[in-house]
């Protein structure tokens, strides 16, 4: 079993989905989006990520995925 999490910064959103990947079948466990508006995106990849951890009961992250501006980001 495979627990993974992708972040996509946009220009104005923020998305995160955490997913159990377990005998080639794929379960989302928690979608969350963060809108930008003049915050720093460091601050809503936090937010968006955090709450999105919140949402499921895992005790780990095996993977992280980052796209758009996900380098700028320190889960990638």
């Amino acid at each position: 079993m495979a627990i993974t999490a992708g972040i996509d910064v946009g220009t104005g959103a923020v998305k995160a989905v955490i997913m159990r990947i377990e005998d080639g079948t794929e379960e989302v466990l928690a979608r969350r989006v963060g809108r930008i508006r003049r915050r720093e995106i460091w601050r809503v990849v936090d937010e968006v990520f955090g709450a999105a951890l919140g949402d499921c009961d895992v005790d780990r992250i095996d993977y992280v995925a980052t796209t758009g501006e996900g380098e700028d980001i320190p889960y990638g």
